[in-house]
C-alpha cells in the first residue's frame, strides 16, 4: 500500500541510524511511497537525500534547546500529512513522537543502543513518559529489546527485534578496489588499524588510543586511523600526542564517505565501543571480509563470535584490545579466515532486503488507507530554522 513516511532523525551525518535511514528511503521509493526527512543537525548525508528526490526539513539549529522544534515538526505533520512517524535517536524521538502523538498519527519508534541513560530514573521516566503509546517498537537486537524493556522504556511483548541489515551487494569485497591510504599520509608496507564511528562517548576513542600505544611499541609497521567527525576530535587528538603517537602513527581522518573502499584497505578495523546496539559498520566490516577487534557490549557478542569471526574483549581494556589487534597482525592466515567466516555470518543473517520487509510489513500493520490521493513524488523542502 503507497503511503507517505516521515522520517525523524537526530543528525545527517554519517552514522549507522543515517546509513539505515538511506536504505528505507530508498526501500519507499521502490514501494511506489513517499517519504520525508525531519532533522537536526546537518551533515553530508544531505546531498544524499536531496539525490533521492526526498524532502528535507531541519527542526531546530539548538536541538532541545529550541521550543520551537516541537512547533515546527508539528507543523510539517499537519502540512505534509503523513500516514506513519518514524522516529530514531533520542533527540527526535522526544520531538517526533510527541509532535505524532498530539497530531494522532501512528507511529513508531528503532531503539539503536543500550543506552547507560536509561539506568538513571529520571531520565527513563521522561522518555518513558513523552513516547508512551507508540504504536510499535522496533530493537535493532535482542540485547537492545532486553535493555530497554529492563530499564523501563517499553515492555517487553511490545518490542519487535528486527536486527540491522546491509546492502550484500554494494558490500562485496570480490568487487571493491581498495581506498589509496596514501592521500591521508599512510606509508607503503603499514599495517592499517582503524577504528570508525561519531567522535563522542560511545565509542570511547580513549580504550583505542591507550590500546594503539601499547601496540605503537609492539608492532613498528602499525599505523593507527580514527574515521570519523564528532563534538571529540580535539580532545581525541590531544590525548593521542599526549600518549606520545605523532601524526604519522595516529592520523585522524574525518570521515570518509568511501566506506568499502576504506574497509578494503584495513588490516584490522576495531570497535572500542563502551556500549552499543548493532553497530552498522560492524556489520560493513564484516561483509567486506574484514578482521575485526571489538569490544563485546550489546548486540555485538550476537553477531561477532570470538574465535570464529573475529576477537571480542572486555570493554575499557586497552590491553586486551591491543593483544587482540596484535594477534591478528601477527597471523595474517588467521585473520583471513576469520574474516571469511564473517562474512558468511552477515550473508546468512544480516541482509538489508530482509529487514526492509520487515519494517515495511509493519508500517502496513500501522496504518489505514484515507481518502484522498497523494501528492508525486519529489516533495519540495519545506521552511528550515535560520
Amino acid at each position: 500500500m503507497s503511503k507517505r513516511i516521515l522520517y525523524v532523525i537526530d543528525s545527517l551525518k554519517f552514522g549507522g541510524a543515517e546509513m539505515l535511514l538511506l536504505g528505507l528511503l530508498d526501500a519507499a521509493r521502490d514501494r511506489g511511497c513517499e517519504a520525508h526527512v525531519a532533522y537536526f543537525t546537518p551533515g553530508p548525508l544531505e546531498a544524499r537525500v536531496a539525490e533521492r528526490d526526498v524532502g528535507m526539513t531541519r527542526l531546530s539549529t539548538r536541538g532541545l534547546r529550541d521550543p520551537r522544534a516541537l512547533a515546527r515538526c508539528m507543523k510539517l505533520i499537519r502540512d505534509w500529512r503523513p500516514d506513519i512517524v518514524h522516529s530514531h535517536l533520542i533527540k527526535s524521538d522526544l520531538v517526533g513522537q510527541t509532535a505524532a502523538r498530539l497530531s494522532g498519527v501512528p507511529r513508531i519508534i528503532t531503539l539503536h543502543n543500550t543506552d547507560p541513560w536509561r539506568e538513571k530514573k529520571a531520565k527513563s521516566l521522561m522518555y518513558r513518559t513523552i513516547t508512551a503509546g507508540a504504536d510499535a517498537c522496533i530493537g535493532v537486537s535482542d540485547r537492545v529489546a532486553n535493555h530497554v524493556a529492563r530499564t523501563g522504556g517499553f515492555r517487553a511483548d511490545r518490542i519487535e527485534t528486527i536486527v540491522n541489515g546491509i546492502d550484500l551487494h554494494h558490500f562485496d569485497p570480490a568487487r571493491t578496489q581498495p581506498l589509496d591510504l596514501a592521500r591521508y599520509g599512510v606509508q607503503p608496507g603499514a599495517k592499517v588499524v582503524a577504528v570508525i564511528g561519531s567522535l563522542t562517548p560511545q565509542k570511547d576513542h580513549e580504550n583505542f588510543l591507550r590500546s594503539a600505544a601499547i601496540l605503537a611499541q609492539r608492532v613498528p609497521q602499525a599505523v593507527f586511523l580514527v574515521v570519523g567527525e564528532g563534538p571529540l576530535g580535539p580532545q581525541i587528538e590531544a590525548q593521542a600526542r599526549g600518549l606520545g603517537l605523532g601524526p604519522e602513527r595516529l592520523i585522524l581522518t574525518g570521515a570518509i564517505s568511501q566506506m568499502r573502499e576504506l574497509l578494503a584497505a584495513l588490516d584490522v578495523m576495531v570497535v572500542s565501543s563502551a556500549w552499543e546496539g548493532l553497530p552498522m559498520v560492524l556489520l560493513e566490516g564484516m561483509a567486506m571480509q574484514c578482521a575485526v577487534a571489538s569490544t563485546d557490549v550489546g548486540g555485538i557478542p550476537d553477531v561477532l563470535e570470538d574465535g570464529r569471526s573475529g576477537r571480542l574483549v572486555p570493554a575499557h581494556d586497552p590491553e586486551a584490545l591491543a593483544q587482540a589487534v596484535a594477534g591478528l597482525l601477527a597471523d595474517p592466515a588467521t585473520a583471513a579466515r576469520l574474516g571469511g567466516a564473517a562474512r558468511d555470518t552477515v550473508v546468512a543473517r544480516f541482509s538489508a532486503e530482509v529487514m526492509r520487509e520487515r519494517i515495511f510489513a509493519l508500517y502496513d500493520s500501522k496504518t489505514r488507507p484515507r481518502p484522498g490521493a497523494h501528492r508525486q513524488p519529489g516533495a519540495p523542502r519545506l521552511d528550515s530554522p535560520n
